[in-house]
C-alpha cells in the first residue's frame, strides 16, 4: 500500500517536472498509431469484404449438385442472415434451324445479396441497376444470347415446355465471373417456373446453391454450425475462396497492413527503451536518497513498476481516444472513395491498451529495474554508477517485449521472423560500424577545426551513449526506407496489374479444328489477343499414389479444390505472368517429358511438394506425372493462366477446347456479334465489371495503405525525437562547460552539427542497405513480388541520417544554446 501511494505522489510529481512526458508521448504515439491501424484495417477490411463479396453475390455461398437441405436455409435466418436461393443448369434454346446452348439460372427473392444486377432494353445501351428479379412468366437473357437467337425485349423464347416472354437485356451479373470456364450465354428467370419447364429430370446436371449474407459473427457463428451439418457432396465458398485475382490483392493488402502495425509497434519500442533509459539515468540520484532513508530494494522496483503501469494505462487509454478519433477522421475524409465504412468494433480498442501495457513493461521496465541497484554513496559521490554486470537484462527484456507484440500483431510468423531477425542483424552492424567510425573518429580529430574536433570527441567521450544512439537512429531510418519501399513496389505493382488495356473479355469453347480461323478472325480484325490455351478438364484423385479425399484436410479451401474439377493445359513456354519459385521449367532436351507445373498457392493448400507425382482423371484416362516447379502467377493480370499446367508430351494429346482473352474497347462491342456469328459454338465472357470491382478494391486499399502509413512515419520520429533527447543532459552541462571557458554559440553549433552528422551518415547508410535487403526477403518470399533495387535508397539514406538527423538534432537540443550556463551547473544533475 506504501509503494501505491508513494507511486502515485511520484508520478504526479515526475509529470508535472516532465521528466516522464517524453515516454507518455512515445506510448501516446505508438498506442494511437497501432491502434488506429487496427481500428481502421478492421472498418476497411469489412468494407472489402463487402465489397469483394459483390463477385459471390453473397458473403457465404453453399453448393451442391443435389437440393440443399432446408435445415441449412432456417438456421441461416435463425441466427438473423439474409438468404437466397439459386438453381442453374444448361439448356438448348431453339435459334431458327439451329439450337443454342444456354446456362440457366432460376433466382429467388432478394437475389443478388450483395453487388446489383445491370439490365437495359437492348444489349449497347447504357447499364442501369435493378432490385428486382425476372417475373413469373418472363426471363432476362444476356447480350451475347440476345445477338445469337436475334430476340429483343418483348418476344417469345421456349425454354423446354415452357414460353417466357424475354422482359430486360442482363448486362451484368455479380457472381457471373466466379465461374470462368463453364459459363454460357445466360438466361435468368425465376426460380418460381423452373418445374413448368419439365427440365429438371433424373440425372440432369444442375447446381443449387444457397446464398448468405450478414455480419462477420454472424457468418462465423453459422460457419462452426454448418461444419458439422452441411452434406459431403456440398460445399461452402467464402470471399477468401473467391477469385484467385481478388485474393491476390486482399492477400497482399492485409499483409502490407500488418507490417504497418508491425513496425508502429517496433519503432515504439525503441523510442520507449530509449526515453525509459534516460529517464532511469536521472532518477539515480532519486533512488540513493531513498535508499539512504531506508528504501529496500524491493520498495524502489515496485514503486517503479507501479509508475510505468499508472503510466501506461492512462497513455494507452489516451492514445486510443486519439486513434478513434483519427480513424474517424480518416474514414470521413476518405468517404467519397471508401464509401460509408462500417463501424469499427471494440476490440482494437482492447489491443490497443493491452499492447501499450507490454510495450511499456517490456521495454521501460528493463532499465528502471536497476534503480534498486543504486548504491547510497552516490548521494555523496555522483560518480558511483549502477553497477553494468546484468545490463544485459535491458536487452533481453526488449527482445521479450518484441518477441510477443510482434507476432500477435501481425498473426504472420514469417513476416515477423524476416522483420524482427533483420532488425537485429541491422543493430549488429549497426553497432560495429558505431564502434569503427568512433575509433575513426580520434584520427581525424587532428586534422579538422575545433568545433569539428569538439563534436568528434563528444561522440567518443560518449561511446557507450553514441552507440545507442546509432542503432536507434538506424533502426528508426531503417524501419522506415523498409516500409516506404515495400510501399512503393506493392502500389507499382497494383497500379500496373490492372492497365486500362487489360483482357476485358474471354473466348472460350473454342473447338480444336476452329483454332486457326478464330487467330485468322482477329488477326483480319487488327486485334490482339492472347495466346490459345488448350484447358482439359482433369480431378486431382492421387498425390504419390496415395488416393486423396475431401475428408484428409482440415482446412476448408482444401476440401473445397479436392472436390473441384481443374482445368488443366500444356504449353511450350512459361507465360509471362508466371514465374518459377522452385524446381525449374521443361525443355526438349530432357529425356522425362511427363512433368507437371503447379501454382504455389495450390501447392501450399494442398501439401504438393516438388518431386511428388499427381494423378489427375480426365474424360479418356488417368494421368500420372511429377511435379517438376512451383509458380507464382499474376491472376490480377487477366490473361488465361492455370493451377496445373502439363508438359506438351504429357497432355498434348488430350481431347480439349481452347480460350483466349483480349481487350475490346466499348466502341468495338458489335465485333462480338460478329464473333459470335461466325463460331457460334464459341462462348464470350465479359469480365469488365469484375475486373471494375477489383479495381474499386485496389483503390480502396490503396489509400488505406497511404493513410497508415502516416502513423508508421509518426512512430518514427518519435524514435528521432527519443534518440537526441536521450544524451540532451550530457550536452547541456558540456556546453555549459565550455560556454564558460569561452566558446561562443557558433563553436558549440557547429560542434553538434559535427557530432550529429556523423551519426547520422553511419545510421542512414546501413539503414538503406539493411531496408533492401529487408525489403528483398519479404517481397520475394512473403509477398512474392519481384524486388526492384533502388540506388537512390542509399543516397536517400545518407541524406535522412546526416541532414535530416542533424537538423532534427540541432532543433531537439536547441536549450543547449538558449540555457545560461550559470543556470545548468547551478542546476546540472551530473
Amino acid at each position: 500500500m506504501k509503494a501505491l501511494i508513494f507511486s502515485l505522489a511520484a508520478l504526479k510529481r515526475d509529470w508535472r517536472s516532465g521528466e516522464i512526458r517524453l515516454i507518455a508521448a512515445a506510448l501516446i504515439i505508438a498506442v494511437s498509431a497501432v491502434t488506429t491501424v487496427n481500428f481502421f484495417v478492421n472498418r476497411l477490411h469489412q468494407a472489402m469484404e463487402i465489397e469483394a463479396g459483390t463477385v459471390l453475390g453473397a458473403d457465404l455461398v453453399i453448393e451442391s449438385r443435389s437440393p440443399i437441405p432446408e435445415n441449412l436455409k432456417h438456421k441461416a435466418q435463425t441466427l438473423g442472415l439474409e438468404t437466397a436461393r439459386t438453381l442453374s443448369f444448361r439448356s438448348m434454346i431453339p435459334a431458327g434451324d439451329r439450337l443454342q446452348l444456354a446456362e440457366v439460372k432460376a433466382v429467388e427473392g432478394h437475389y443478388p445479396l450483395r453487388g446489383d444486377l445491370m439490365v437495359g432494353e437492348t444489349p449497347l445501351v447504357p447499364p442501369a441497376t435493378t432490385r428486382e428479379i425476372p417475373a413469373p412468366g418472363t426471363a432476362w437473357i444476356d447480350s451475347q444470347l440476345a445477338q445469337t437467337l436475334n430476340q429483343a425485349v418483348g418476344s417469345k423464347i421456349e425454354l423446354g415446355q415452357l414460353s417466357l416472354m424475354v422482359g430486360k437485356i442482363l448486362l451484368q451479373e455479380p457472381d457471373r465471373g466466379n465461374q470462368l470456364f463453364t459459363i454460357a450465354p445466360r438466361l435468368l428467370m425465376n426460380l418460381e417456373d423452373v418445374e413448368r419447364t419439365g427440365l429438371l429430370l433424373p440425372g440432369s446436371q444442375i447446381y443449387y446453391r444457397l446464398l448468405l449474407a450478414g455480419t462477420h459473427q454472424e457468418l462465423l457463428r453459422y460457419k462452426e454450425w454448418a461444419k458439422d451439418h452441411i452434406p459431403e457432396n456440398a460445399q461452402m465458398v467464402s470471399v477468401g475462396d473467391n477469385r484467385p485475382e481478388l485474393q491476390a490483392t486482399l492477400r497482399q493488402a492485409n499483409q502490407f497492413l500488418t507490417l504497418a502495425a508491425l513496425t508502429s509497434v517496433f519503432l515504439a519500442g525503441i523510442a520507449i527503451a530509449i526515453a525509459a533509459r534516460r529517464y532511469a539515468t536521472r532518477h539515480q540520484d532519486n533512488s540513493a536518497i531513498m535508499r539512504c532513508l531506508g528504501a529496500t530494494q524491493r520498495f524502489i522496483l515496485q514503486t517503479y513498476t507501479l509508475i510505468m503501469l499508472w503510466l501506461g494505462l492512462i497513455t494507452s487509454l489516451m492514445g486510443c481516444l486519439v486513434a478513434w478519433l483519427a480513424q474517424s477522421l480518416l474514414a470521413y475524409l476518405g468517404s467519397q472513395f471508401f464509401g460509408n465504412l462500417p463501424p469499427a468494433s471494440l476490440w482494437p480498442f482492447f489491443v490497443g491498451i493491452l499492447t501499450g501495457l507490454v510495450a511499456l513493461l517490456g521495454f521501460a521496465l528493463p532499465p528502471l529495474i536497476q534503480l534498486k541497484e543504486v548504491p547510497p554513496a552516490r548521494v555523496l559521490r555522483h560518480d558511483r554508477e549502477i553497477s553494468h554486470q546484468r545490463t544485459y537484462i535491458i536487452y533481453l527484456g526488449a527482445l521479450i517485449a518484441a518477441v510477443t507484440l510482434m507476432p500477435w500483431q501481425s498473426g504472420e510468423t514469417s513476416l515477423t521472423l524476416y522483420v524482427l531477425g533483420g532488425s537485429v542483424f541491422t543493430a549488429l552492424i549497426l553497432a560495429t560500424c558505431s564502434w569503427l567510425l568512433i575509433k575513426g573518429l580520434k584520427l581525424l580529430r587532428s586534422q579538422v577545426g575545433i568545433a569539428w574536433r569538439y563534436g568528434f570527441a563528444s561522440v567518443a567521450r560518449r561511446a557507450g551513449n553514441s552507440i545507442v544512439q546509432t542503432i536507434a537512429l538506424g533502426l528508426g531510418i531503417m524501419v522506415m526506407l523498409l516500409l516506404t519501399t515495400v510501399r512503393s513496389d506493392l502500389l507499382a505493382r497494383w497500379q500496373a496489374s490492372l492497365p486500362q488495356n487489360a483482357p476485358n473479355h474471354f473466348a472460350v469453347n473454342i473447338q480444336p479444328s476452329q483454332v486457326k480461323a478464330v487467330e485468322a478472325f482477329f488477326t483480319q480484325h487488327h486485334q490482339v489477343t492472347s495466346q490459345l490455351y488448350p484447358n482439359i478438364n482433369g480431378r486431382l484423385i492421387a498425390i504419390n499414389h496415395t488416393p486423396i479425399e475431401a475428408i484428409h484436410y482440415s482446412d476448408r479451401r482444401a476440401q473445397n479444390l479436392v472436390k473441384h474439377e481443374f482445368h488443366l493445359t500444356w504449353s511450350h513456354d512459361l507465360q509471362a505472368d508466371n514465374r518459377i519459385i522452385a524446381g525449374h521449367w521443361w525443355s526438349t532436351q530432357e529425356t522425362s517429358t511427363e512433368q507437371f507445373s503447379v501454382e504455389l498457392g495450390l501447392a501450399q493448400t494442398l501439401g504438393i511438394h516438388l518431386g511428388d507425382f499427381l494423378t489427375f482423371q480426365t474424360v479418356s484416362k488417368r494421368i500420372i506425372a511429377k511435379v517438376t516447379s512451383l509458380r507464382a502467377v499474376e491472376w490480377s493480370s487477366f490473361n488465361p493462366n492455370f493451377f496445373v499446367i502439363g508438359s506438351p508430351q504429357l497432355l498434348g494429346d488430350q481431347p480439349s477446347t481452347y480460350l483466349t482473352s483480349f481487350y475490346l474497347p466499348e466502341e468495338k462491342k458489335p465485333l462480338l456479334t460478329t464473333l459470335v456469328q461466325a463460331f457460334p459454338s464459341i462462348t464470350i465472357l465479359d469480365v469488365a465489371a469484375l475486373m471494375q470491382q477489383i479495381r474499386t478494391v485496389i483503390d480502396r486499399v490503396t489509400l488505406a495503405v497511404e493513410f497508415i502509413f502516416i502513423f508508421t512515419v509518426a512512430a518514427g520520429l518519435t524514435v528521432l525525437l527519443a534518440a537526441i533527447q536521450s544524451t540532451n543532459d550530457e550536452r547541456l552541462y558540456e556546453s555549459a562547460v565550455f560556454r564558460t571557458l569561452g566558446a561562443n554559440k557558433g563553436t558549440i553549433l557547429r560542434a553538434l552539427v559535427a557530432e550529429f552528422i556523423s551519426l547520422g551518415a553511419i545510421a542512414g547508410a546501413v539503414a538503406a542497405i539493411g531496408a533492401m535487403a529487408i525489403g528483398y526477403l519479404l517481397t520475394h518470399h512473403v509477398l512474392h513480388m519481384d524486388f526492384h533495387f533502388n540506388g537512390w535508397l542509399l543516397v536517400f539514406g545518407l541524406l535522412a541520417g546526416s541532414l535530416g538527423v542533424s537538423i532534427a538534432g540541432v532543433l531537439g537540443t536547441r536549450s543547449v544554446l538558449q540555457i545560461s550556463p550559470s543556470q545548468t551547473l547551478r542546476n546540472t544533475y551530473i
